[in-house]
């Protein structure tokens, strides 16, 4: 079986990294638009128009399951291309709503994703009995790609962005991109009492490697500076598995 992720950029390696941990897929074809990062700030046709291209450059490629590891085409354009494509297609909205009723306790949740996921109010609407709290993050997902996440602008922006999910008192927070991963360590830090983290990476691998556990074949794609994209990945995932990327 062949496997297909596909990310604006970085962020789906976050999911990549969980997957391949234990994985049971022959081979994973990994596709990055860096070209045209971040997703989080266009309209809703050209989210389509991106996904279809995405999706259909992975087809081509062999892949018989698709993992959408961008939230902000899960949450917008997921529905059309179901219809579209007659492959899994696999989004990361409906793991996160799920895992995240099961883990909460005041029914109180958090959720950070990027400005176009939260105008969809997705996360409101599949996560019920519970109160939601959303938070566009316009900043995260270009601070991210422009590695820096050290920096001053990223500590001002994540503490820009949780003041009203602190004043809500949640204890479980949604990580609605997949870049957000990797500011957990910060994300934590900022909240200042223990909160339930949900991402989407460990749920779904869990739910895609079901067999055998073997070493897959590996395949990288992107679609702007290949060097660029194996120092990022290399020093914010330790994705030693990373040896060739290709740019199409």
């Amino acid at each position: 079986m062949i496997l297909g992720v596909f990310d604006s950029g970085l962020g789906g390696l976050t999911v990549l990294r969980e997957i391949i941990k234990n994985n049971t897929y022959d081979k994973i074809i990994y596709f990055g638009d860096t070209a045209r990062l971040p997703y989080g700030d266009k309209d809703r046709e050209t989210l389509l128009a991106y996904a279809r291209e995405d999706v259909e450059f992975l087809i081509d490629k062999g892949a018989q399951e698709i993992v959408i590891a961008c939230g902000t085409v899960s949450s917008n354009v997921l529905d059309d291309l179901k219809k579209e494509y007659s492959l899994p297609l696999i989004g990361i909205i409906d793991v996160l709503a799920k895992e995240a009723m099961a883990k909460t306790v005041n029914h109180r949740i958090g959720v950070i994703a990027t400005p176009a996921t939260v105008r969809t109010a997705v996360f409101t609407r599949k996560i019920t009995g519970n109160d939601v709290y959303e938070a566009g993050c316009q900043k995260f997902t270009p601070l991210i790609e422009k590695d820096m996440i050290g920096s001053a602008e990223m500590d001002e922006a994540i503490a820009e962005y949780l003041e009203p999910l602190k004043k809500a008192d949640i204890d479980t927070l949604i990580m609605g991109c997949t870049h957000y991963p990797l500011l957990e360590d910060k994300i934590r830090k900022c909240l200042d009492k223990p909160v339930n983290i949900v991402s989407s990476g460990t749920i779904l691998a869990k739910e895609l490697n079901i067999g055998e556990a073997r070493e897959a074949e590996l395949e990288f794609y992107v679609s702007g500076d290949p060097n660029d994209f194996i120092r990022k990945a290399r020093r914010f995932l330790d994705v030693k598995e990373i040896e060739e990327v290709k740019k199409i």
